[in-house]
């Protein structure tokens, strides 16, 4: 009995042994464990990359001596009348107009710009096209938003009928202050006449501020008085 006891003890023994030496690597030495985010944290961190800044695309400044009128560095342009023509009123001499208007609209008048090559001319050139209703006088004028004139100030436009249009207009430069509207200069058009370069000195009202008021009558018949102003602007020589 006590050898069958001694047996199985020893069996045991043997047994458990085995059972604690299996999980072990032959050196003996634990296996380490590997953290799943040992590799990223080792790896370069990623930079985002940026979209190139956009840039401003800046226009040559149109060459006015091609039109006749004198040449001007960029800078001297102190009014445009062309970029702000809806920061204009418009009128016939019984409503306002909408700004732009279109050529539906020639029974009330209407105002809109153009582009250079329609007149057969640079297309960086700005047009201003003002055509005089069929009633109500005739008669299309604006009203500009205030300007205070200086010295030296001088009004440039080249006025002229739209291309392959039979115009008889009036062309006006007038402006409102606190009397009311006071006209400066007149100019009558032909559309069989060279085309009118301007060049007009404000230093008759330098230091007032006015609202500058862009006219066109209908000489004659009005449904042809497309009446154009060529890159109407005022030159300020000392921006």
């Amino acid at each position: 009995m006590k050898t069958k006891i001694l047996s199985f003890l020893l069996l045991g023994s043997l047994l458990s042994g085995c059972v604690l030496t299996r999980g072990k690597p032959s050196n003996g030495s634990a296996t380490p464990l590997v953290s799943p985010t040992a590799d990223i944290a080792t790896q370069p961190p990623q930079t985002e990359t940026s979209a190139p800044a956009a840039t401003a695309t800046i226009l040559p400044m149109p060459d006015f001596s091609l039109i006749g009128l004198p040449a001007e560095d960029a800078g001297n342009m102190a009014f445009d009348f062309v970029t702000q023509m809806c920061s204009a009123q418009w009128f016939n001499r019984g409503q306002q107009l909408p700004c732009p208007g279109n050529d539906a609209q020639q029974s009330a008048g209407y105002v809109m710009s153009l582009n250079g090559e329609i007149q057969e001319l640079p297309s960086n050139l700005s047009l201003l096209l003002t055509f005089p209703p069929a009633d109500h006088f005739g008669t299309i004028y604006s009203k500009y938003p205030a300007f205070t004139v200086k010295e030296g100030d001088r009004f440039r436009a080249v006025l002229a009928c739209r291309a392959h249009t039979f115009c008889d207009v009036k062309f006006g430069l007038e402006y409102y202050d606190a009397q009311g509207r006071t006209g400066l200069k007149h100019w009558s058009y032909l559309f069989a006449d060279p085309p009118i370069v301007v060049d007009y000195s404000l230093d008759g009202i330098a230091g007032k501020t006015v609202q500058f008021s862009l006219t066109a009558f209908a000489n004659g018949n009005p449904t042809g008085a497309s009446a154009v102003w060529i890159a109407p602007h005022i030159y300020r020589p000392n921006p």
